[in-house]
């Protein structure tokens, strides 16, 4: 019997290509060269039905070669999201696998700091921060408000008299009222801050 020209089957054989992954289409066509086959193979002498099974070949073939360019791509398309997918999942896997030998290293870090703080506590290299009283507290604020003078009233003698009066004013209201001791060495700072700003403006 003589061969089919572009066979589809041929077609789908050689690409690994399932007919279930045609287009409606392609298949539609491969059912009229099935029938078209099947005549051609009742009346194998029959120029006319071999002429007609080889044209319902190569419609079909021509349908059935776009189906396969399209499911190629949709594959490598699929493949190289897949690709992509691992890459990324690879990258964050490192990413986190950095992270956590950061916190580990800052962990150690830390915990090393703090032996090493304790040591020297414990061998009197260092002392223990003391924690500031009230009156600690209060002498920074005062001497802080020293420095508060507006600039252009710095060299204004009636000015820096009248302020030192207030803070010291202030200062022991403040002892008597909060019950605070201790507070000579807080006037001693302030006079000697004064002391240093009347001299300035003496010299002017």
């Amino acid at each position: 019997m003589p061969t089919i020209k572009h066979n589809p089957y041929d077609l789908l054989e050689k690409e690994h290509i399932s007919k279930s992954m045609l287009s409606e289409k392609a298949v539609l066509s491969l059912g009229y060269f099935d029938k078209a086959k099947a005549l051609f193979e009742k009346r194998p002498a029959s120029k006319e039905f071999q002429q007609s099974a080889e044209k319902a070949g190569e419609i079909t073939s021509e349908l059935m070669r776009k189906d396969i360019a399209r499911i190629q791509k949709e594959t490598t398309d699929e493949i190289q999201d897949d690709e992509k997918k691992e890459t990324r999942r690879v990258h964050s896997k490192k990413i986190m696998e950095k992270s956590e030998k950061v916190f580990d290293d800052l962990e150690a870090c830390r915990t090393k700091l703090k032996e090493d703080r304790r040591r020297k506590l414990e061998s009197g290299e260092i002392q223990a921060p003391k924690k500031k009283t009230l009156v600690t507290k209060l002498r920074n604020e005062l001497i802080k408000t020293v420095s508060l003078i507006p600039k252009n009233l710095k060299d204004d003698a009636s000015v820096i008299e009248r302020t030192h009066k207030a803070i010291l004013t202030f200062l022991t209201e403040l002892k008597s009222i909060w019950g605070l001791n201790k507070i000579k060495p807080i006037e001693d700072e302030i006079k000697q801050k004064f002391k240093k700003l009347e001299e300035h403006i003496t010299k002017l």
